[in-house]
């Protein structure tokens, strides 16, 4: 998520509302084998509007840093290659595949296939999609047994910007207008185990897959994000 408090540093509200209303959304789709490993297919789509916004911007920073940014910005390529050597210097993850698809509506959606050795890597592999910012959120990832269940737990809590953690209002006023400005995206994800629920707080199961929703907009509203589930064997 920290990736999107880096956009909002550089955006007027009050020019972008419209312009950045549903330019992302992302999707994580990840299975899960008994010893905790498993394979994980990310999705991450950009509205054509985005690239529009960020060239714009763009536009408030030195010369020395704008050409490498807009390559950076308008290269798949240079965006893959980044991303790859982010998984790849993460132990314990593997990339098998990494694309970019021109969609229909011709926003574009990077799509990333990775292997991991342990579940409490998911927790890290979003921010590899980032290649610069400021210090990372708190994700931490729990997968244990307890008995006879095993227990899920997946806690995002956004971090308050430096200057900001004495200044209630300010920051509420800044997350404020972060779900203004992300309204409309989607962040949804969904968890294949390889046990029975039992309880969860997702917003729905099919057998031992659950699946969470959530608008951006709620999450940058909420600065954090828990999913959990109890499980038991088949």
């Amino acid at each position: 998520m920290r990736m999107f408090k880096k956009f909002y540093l550089l955006i007027p509200l009050t020019a972008c509302a419209l312009i950045l209303s549903s330019c992302i959304s992302i999707n994580r789709n990840i299975s899960i084998n008994k010893d905790g490993s498993g394979t994980e297919i990310m999705t991450i789509k950009f509205d054509k509007m985005f690239y529009s916004m960020m060239a714009s911007m763009s536009t408030l920073m030195d010369s020395s840093r704008r050409h490498g940014y807009l390559d950076s910005l308008y290269s798949d390529e240079v965006f893959m290659d980044k991303t790859k050597d982010n998984y790849d210097s993460t132990p314990g993850i593997k990339v098998n595949d990494i694309f970019s698809v021109k969609d229909p509506d011709s926003s574009n959606s990077f799509v990333i296939k990775y292997e991991f050795d342990s579940l409490i890597k998911i927790g890290s592999s979003l921010d590899n999609i980032k290649t610069s910012g400021p210090a990372a959120d708190q994700t931490t990832v729990t997968y244990y047994r307890e008995g006879n269940n095993i227990l899920f737990n997946y806690i995002y809590q956004e971090n308050t910007p430096p200057g900001l953690q004495n200044n209630d209002s300010v920051n509420a006023e800044m997350r404020k207008g972060m779900a203004e400005l992300f309204k409309g995206g989607n962040f949804n994800f969904e968890i294949q185990f390889p046990y029975e629920v039992v309880s969860s707080n997702a917003n729905s199961s099919e057998g031992g897959k659950l699946k969470w929703s959530y608008s951006i907009s709620e999450l940058m509203s909420m600065g954090q994000m828990k999913l959990e589930a109890v499980l038991k064997e088949y």
